[in-house]
């Protein structure tokens, strides 16, 4: 199976954010927040820094 960096991206962040926010979190309410913020701050910062990137050389 192939993935592309997107998707990788995206279990990535997933799996980080779940675990973020059942280790940092106590309730159930304030975990699902947490992790939502989590996953798409990951999101954000992945499409900021692949934009900066994108006219650099390789």
């Amino acid at each position: 199976m192939i993935l592309s960096h997107f998707t990788a991206l995206l279990i990535f962040a997933v799996i980080v954010s779940t675990v973020f926010a059942l280790i940092t979190k106590n309730a159930p309410r304030e975990q699902f927040r947490y992790g939502i913020f989590v996953f798409l701050s990951f999101l954000a910062v992945a499409f900021a820094v692949g934009w900066i990137m994108y006219p650099l050389p390789l």
